[in-house]
């Protein structure tokens, strides 16, 4: 049995467990019966009025310019619905990091949407270089490269909305919640049009699909989710971020990480000069320590791995 791997899992929390079985117990048939009152129609809201404040305390700041919001299965179908709609508004590129997240560019390079990827030093040049107006740019923060916060996100905005004005930007929030620092994040800035966030790192709700986007205009193709979402998917994630704040359980369980790194060190599994991430369930090498016989885990401008396997069996033991 595997103790890191390089793809990304979530681990499925005592805490997450009580709650989804609570759930459960009240046997919520009512949620669903009647559904030609309209009844089902606003059950969404307090999910998304809970993950507003939610990632408000652990650092985020969204300010009032996100009008349109909805629930989504995940984030996967807010990035679906974004990269459709810029395709169909003739958008022709995105940008990407080297190591980002790779859901951006397959769904992107499957509708036909040109994917142009960077190295992170140096982004601004190569920007300048190759973003043309009309363009969008991807990025999670926390970063999906290393686990860690960008910090140099803030100067990036800056720079793309005073060089590159016609430039979008889509910022995916997945990762807040399954880091204990304070986030940080200012998304105050006109530029960012899209915010996507998910549960699924912070509480292993991987297929529950509890998530959702805001936005600064209307997502046509997610106009009706008011009628479509998952009730259980909704109250299941209003309930989880009630009684668990953002920084909670990634604080909780920040020995579990270090006592997994150290083992899978021993063990040879991943370089010695790994460190723990800010992101609970991963670990990552500084660019300069990269060595060549982890070559094959190379992600971009660093290595990334995830500890999640290791760490599962030892919480949930």
């Amino acid at each position: 049995m595997t103790d890191v791997t390089r793809t990304v899992f979530g681990i499925y929390y005592p805490e997450t467990r009580q709650i989804v079985e609570a759930l459960w117990d009240e046997r919520p048939h009512g949620w669903y019966e009647r559904n030609y009152t309209g009844r089902q129609d606003a059950m969404h809201r307090g999910c998304l009025e809970r993950w507003r404040a939610w990632v408000g305390e652990a650092g985020v700041r969204l300010g009032d310019g996100y009008p349109f919001e909805c629930p989504t299965a995940g984030a996967s179908e807010g990035i679906h619905a974004l990269l459709a709609l810029h395709l169909a508004r003739g958008g022709r590129r995105i940008h990407v990091f080297a190591g980002e997240y790779e859901g951006y560019a397959v769904i992107a390079a499957a509708l036909g949407i040109e994917v142009v990827v960077h190295a992170r030093d140096g982004w601004a040049g190569s920007l300048d270089r190759a973003a043309h107006p009309g363009d969008q740019l991807w990025i999670s923060q926390p970063s999906a490269i290393d686990g860690n916060p960008w910090s140099d996100f803030g100067p990036l905005v800056e720079h793309l909305t005073g060089r590159a004005p016609g430039v979008q930007i889509v910022v995916d929030l997945t990762y807040v919640g399954a880091m204990a620092e304070d986030a940080r994040i200012d998304l105050t800035s006109p530029s960012v049009a899209a915010v996507l966030w998910s549960l699924s790192k912070p509480f292993g709700v991987y297929y529950h699909r509890v998530g959702g986007l805001v936005a600064r205009a209307e997502v046509p193709t997610l106009r009706g989710h008011h009628w479509f979402k998952n009730l259980f998917s909704v109250q299941l994630g209003e309930r989880l971020m009630a009684a668990h704040p953002a920084r909670e359980l990634p604080s909780r369980y920040r020995d579990q990480q270090r006592e997994a790194l150290a083992r899978t060190r021993a063990a040879g599994l991943v370089a010695d000069a790994a460190r723990p991430s800010d992101v609970i369930m991963l670990a990552h090498v500084p660019d300069a320590a990269a060595s060549p016989e982890h070559a094959a885990y190379v992600r971009g401008a660093g290595l990334r791995f995830c500890l999640s396997p290791l760490m599962d069996r030892m919480i949930n033991r």
